[in-house]
């Protein structure tokens, strides 16, 4: 058996579009935040560790040139501490498992080529393969750096895909949805006050005396908009 009464139906329906409208805009509110606080959190942590990367390459380049020159010792301990800094900030903006790996490996081979570079001779070439391998391993953190970059776009843009799509459902379908449940639920309410309208005035017609339940109802059915019919309009 059905509980349910059509004015039920309606409030509940009507209750609908609100309801959730509610909860869409807590999420589209929520991912606005998001959306404006991403170029702060991309330029503090992953283009940080890219720039990271950078400084350590820059300073490779800059001790491999510096062992050419009168003061290599003191220009390959400043370029060390300069590397060893950068290293740290990398550290502190790690993104992914191979971004840590590839950073302690860095800090393991430097130590022991850093120390070999300030009391190389200037013409001594056996280091180079190790300075250039290690140019190498930095080169290969940089690009994960940029893949990490990348991989924070693509998610953004999935979110705002999803967004949009959250927006179109909460925002377009769903209180049109509940416009057309509305309507033809009150279309069906309609006709039945029209055929209760009719049926009292034929009762009242028909009745030699007019009873206090048909006033009554013809009372209600007034108030709701289907008041009885004007003869001079009939006419």
């Amino acid at each position: 058996m059905n509980n349910l009464t059509i004015v039920t139906k309606l409030r509940f329906v009507a209750a609908i579009a609100p309801a959730i409208l509610l909860i869409a805009a807590a999420v589209i509110v929520g991912a606005f935040h998001a959306f404006g606080t991403l170029p702060q959190e991309i330029h503090d942590n992953e283009y940080a560790a890219e720039r990271a990367a950078q400084g350590m390459e820059a300073a490779l380049y800059k001790m491999d040139w510096g062992r050419t020159q009168p003061d290599a010792s003191q220009i390959v301990m400043d370029q060390q501490r300069g590397f060893i800094s950068e290293i740290e900030i990398a550290r502190q903006h790690i993104g992914s498992r191979a971004q840590a790996e590839l950073i302690e490996k860095i800090a393991n081979d430097a130590r022991p080529l850093f120390d070999a570079l300030r009391t190389a001779s200037p013409s001594d070439d056996s280091l180079e393969p190790k300075l250039r391998d290690l140019q190498g391993k930095v080169g290969d953190l940089t690009s994960l750096d940029d893949a990490a970059v990348i991989a924070v776009a693509n998610n953004a843009e999935s979110q705002s895909r999803r967004l949009i799509a959250i927006a179109i459902v909460a925002l377009v379908a769903v209180p049109w949805i509940c416009f057309v449940v509305i309507t033809r639920l009150s279309s069906n309410l309609y006709k039945e006050l029209k055929e209760m309208r009719r049926r009292i005035d034929d009762l009242t017609e028909h009745a030699a005396t007019r009873s206090d339940d048909t006033s009554a109802l013809d009372d209600a059915l007034t108030k709701l908009g289907f008041p009885k019919p004007n003869p001079m309009l009939a006419e």
